[in-house]
């Protein structure tokens, strides 16, 4: 990895709070940038024709890569000052699974800034699309190296419990959360990698007024411990160590959406409610069930059902476990339902129907007239068929 690109020893807090600020600033521009681009690629795509579209577009997309480029070329030279100071805030955290993990984060960000400096310094081996991932990452990974870059002492480690004390309560925690007695307000991991948790429950000395514990490990878990008791939520929030930030569903990248653009079902709704023959509701269908062809939208919730089992899975928690195994269960439940919708398209398929004519809309600017019934008349018996003689 490349030498830091800033001596921090040689700068003040003045200089460091300029840094954050900054940082700050660039991460907040660059998101509503990417936002602001987004409405306007949409209001294209809803406004014009395919050639003007497309040109439109790279105009649109254009604009937001000159303006995030500008945005990080202002903020770039506070970048080596951050990451000496998250590097040093690196040296004092607690033995935990994630500081690994934060580390090449931090030697991420300084490639990224090494990279965007040969960039701006007119080196054509770095191509704009390498400066803009860079931009990206800096943009991304700013609450991280913003939590890392105010750190100037160890962690807080939290409230303790005396051991008979910590015993006692821990046992109380067990039973009410067997019992469904235990609200959970607040969930964090600290610097050590613990998960935190605020927990209201019966008070162990008097039953009949409540308490707030803070509770560590899987609230489900039989490893749980109590590290403390208060009166109040905002007693037990106030001790808390400082959260450190969260984990991501995809340490690879974001989930790939899938391609293409299905009508929305409430157009879907409108599309069968304005129907009058059985073969737009077929095509209707056509946007729900699995294809091949390309993503529907009962494909659409099937991802989105395994995504939410994975979280739950990747929370490590006894809950989580078990909402996994519904979320799964569910998914199986979606195939059912694709298979019987594909059997309901093919009969709408087969079905060569139109709505009757006596189903006439309303008038919207006279008084309608009475209603008539639209029971058709009774269909007359007919006579038995005499046979031919030859």
């Amino acid at each position: 990895m490349t030498r830091p690109l800033v001596n921090s020893s040689a700068l003040g807090s003045v200089d460091a709070r300029a840094a954050l600020d900054a940082l700050g600033t660039y991460a907040e521009r660059f998101a509503d940038i990417e936002a602001r681009a987004g409405d306007a690629v949409k209001r294209a795509r809803a406004s014009t024709g395919w050639p003007e579209q497309v040109a439109l577009e790279r105009q649109i997309v254009a604009e937001q890569h000159r303006q995030q480029e500008a945005e990080f070329a202002a903020f770039h030279p506070h970048a080596g000052l951050l990451i000496d100071r998250a590097r040093s805030a690196l040296a004092f955290q607690p033995p935990a699974r994630h500081v690994a993990g934060w580390s090449l984060l931090v030697d991420d960000l300084e490639a990224a800034a090494d990279l965007a400096r040969r960039r701006f310094a007119d080196e054509t081996s770095v191509d704009r699309t390498t400066v803009r991932q860079c931009q990206a990452t800096w943009a991304r990974q700013a609450r991280l190296l913003r939590d890392l870059a105010v750190q100037e002492t160890p962690p807080s480690t939290g409230p303790e419990l005396p051991a008979a004390e910590e015993a006692r309560w821990t046992a109380h925690a067990h039973d009410v959360r067997r019992r469904h007695m235990m609200y959970l307000y607040e969930s964090r991991y600290d610097a050590a990698g613990r998960q935190l948790t605020v927990a209201g429950v019966p008070d162990l000395d008097e039953p009949s007024e409540d308490c707030v514990l803070i509770v560590a490990g899987d609230v489900d878990s039989a490893t749980v411990r109590v590290l403390g008791r208060y009166d109040t939520c905002d007693q037990a929030l106030a001790a808390l160590p400082p959260a450190v930030q969260p984990g991501v569903l995809h340490p690879r990248g974001r989930f790939p959406r899938s391609p293409g653009a299905l009508p929305a079902l409430a157009d879907l709704v409108e599309d069968v409610a304005g129907a009058t023959q059985s073969q737009t509701v077929a095509e209707v269908l056509g946007y729900l069930v699995s294809d091949s062809a390309g993503p529907r939208h009962l494909s659409h919730l099937s991802d989105l059902l395994a995504e939410c089992a994975d979280f739950a899975l990747a929370t490590e928690t006894v809950a989580g476990r078990d909402l996994s195994v519904r979320l799964r269960g569910l998914l199986v439940q979606v195939d059912v339902l694709d298979r019987q919708l594909h059997q309901a398209l093919t009969a709408f398929e087969d079905t060569i129907a139109v709505l009757p004519p006596h189903r006439t809309p309303q008038p919207r600017h006279i008084k309608a007239p009475p209603a008539v019934s639209a029971t058709p008349p009774p269909v007359q018996a007919a006579p038995p068929r005499v046979p031919r003689r030859l």
